[in-house]
């Protein structure tokens, strides 16, 4: 699958239209990786230090590969058909882009990072700025991620590969 990297844009700048435009909210402070102060782990493995010192290239390209860690949930392109279908049961908050990756992962699929391709969040994700009803959800689908995992090793026998 074909990762983009994500960032979240200070509340009031213009969202980049490209990755130069980019690197100038960032160097300013009004740029970070989504979820940089929530969970930096969850955006980690998308190694965005590796991405910033990529040369500049024409165009969209493939720029290097990353391997699947939990709790990574990226942000990525894939075919309509043939990969995992996104599990309907996570609702609301939490676990549902960390599942489907981790499918992806045990069922074998690569992550692919892009160069000159990214997706940006209006406004920076902080603590206490959710809704009331977040952590009850977070823990419920934290308790249908476990049931999940064991799913998967169900589904995915004879993958060597976990989460």
């Amino acid at each position: 699958v074909l990762v983009l990297p994500a960032f979240e844009v200070r509340q009031g700048r213009q969202l980049p239209r490209s990755k130069e435009e980019l690197r100038g909210l960032w160097r300013a402070g009004d740029a970070r990786p989504f979820y940089g102060s929530l969970c930096a782990r969850c955006q980690a493995p998308t190694a965005y230090a590796r991405w910033w010192r990529l040369p500049p290239g024409p165009g969209l390209r493939v720029a290097y590969e990353v391997p699947w860690k939990d709790p990574w949930e990226p942000f990525y392109l894939a075919p309509a058909t043939g990969v995992p279908p996104f599990d309907e049961s996570f609702l609301q908050y939490g676990f549902n882009r960390i599942s489907q990756a981790c499918e992806l992962h045990v069922a074998g699929f690569r992550f692919a990072v892009l160069d000159q391709a990214f997706v940006t969040h209006r406004g920076f994700k902080e603590a206490g700025g959710f809704h009331p009803g977040r952590e009850a959800e977070l823990e419920l689908n934290r308790q249908r991620f476990r049931h999940f995992r064991r799913r998967l090793r169900q589904r995915y026998p004879s993958s060597p590969r976990r989460c």
